[in-house]
């Protein structure tokens, strides 16, 4: 990939002596959708927040549009706190209660030096471009539903017009139609913004929906990375496919047949499994699984799979 807007390599994060991401590396090229998916507990949420730099990283680094951002602090870090916003899993955690909700559209602006008078009309433009109607503007966030403080979120991740918009489970909680309505609003704004997204969802019709390029993170290991319609058709990765075979489909008869269900857990990260650390859930594993961890390898497609025994030959 020529001039990617964000290069990720060899990312690894530990809280204490608990790694929750490790040796992590992608590229994200300008313009594209990278959802990535994996159970609860498989470090998505930590990969985006130290990709983002909302913590610091224990080892990799980190480019956005060339330049090193490992590290960033003071205006630097300020700087790219601009070009790359977050949409939050949580609109209850991410928007003061105390705040009237065009207060909170406004406060990134103050932050970053921006004229609130010059701005303000092109922030009722995207009032409208998110479907909020003018008269939220005076209310609290706990007065609006919560697909509308959704959207609110979604407002204030794009009032400084970022390059970068990361969006963690955008449709958690939401009613299964307000899910329809939030990810044809993203797919709206990414196309019209010409926006770069990482999206994370344990949801995989959000994925499938939003996302160009799709990455399969288990247990802070990147497991499967490719293009969304090889990934999500013909999964290479044992873990991928169990993850696609449990998804509930409104087509019953679209369901993956005759895959063994998924085992147990996923495996505390203080104490992770030898070898490849899937093979004690994993229906084809062999002995070389439990001992080697494996290497990533390329498939004919361009997809990359760490997988002694892949489902489909290199």
């Amino acid at each position: 990939m020529t001039d990617p807007l964000l290069s990720v390599d060899r990312l690894s994060l530990n809280f204490g002596p608990v790694p929750a991401v490790r040796s992590v590396s992608f590229a994200l090229a300008r313009g594209e959708t990278l959802g990535v998916v994996g159970e609860s507990g498989s470090g998505k949420t930590s990969l985006i927040r130290a990709a983002l730099g909302l913590v610091p990283p224990t080892a990799g680094s980190l480019r956005f549009d060339g330049a090193d951002i490992t590290g960033l602090r003071g205006r630097d870090l300020k700087a790219f706190r601009r070009a790359a916003q977050m949409i939050f899993q949580d609109p209850a955690a991410a928007l003061s209660p105390r705040m009237k909700i065009r207060d909170l559209l406004a406060e990134p602006l103050r932050i970053h030096d921006v004229p609130l008078a010059e701005a303000w009309p092109g922030v009722l433009d995207l009032l409208r471009r998110v479907g909020l109607p003018d008269g939220v503007l005076d209310k609290h966030p706990h007065q609006v539903s919560g697909g509308q403080a959704r959207r609110v979120g979604i407002a204030r991740a794009l009032v400084l017009r970022p390059r970068l918009l990361v969006a963690d489970e955008p449709t958690a909680g939401l009613d299964l139609s307000v899910q329809g309505d939030i990810v044809n609003l993203l797919v709206d704004l990414q196309r019209g913004f010409g926006l770069t997204c990482l999206v994370v969802s344990h949801n995989l019709d959000v994925v499938r929906a939003m996302a160009d390029r799709v990455l399969v993170l288990y247990l802070g290991r990147v497991v499967e990375i490719g293009a969304a319609d090889h990934v999500l058709r013909a999964p290479a990765h044992p873990y991928t496919r169990a993850l696609l075979a449990a998804a509930p489909r409104f087509d019953p008869g679209k369901r993956l047949s005759r895959v063994p269900p998924l085992n147990g857990e996923v495996p505390s990260p203080r104490t992770p499994p030898s070898g490849c650390v899937f093979h004690p859930r994993c229906p084809l594993a062999t002995n070389l699984c439990g001992a080697v961890e494996p290497v990533e390898q390329t498939l004919a497609d361009g997809r990359r799979v760490a997988c002694h025994t892949p489902l489909l030959t290199p």
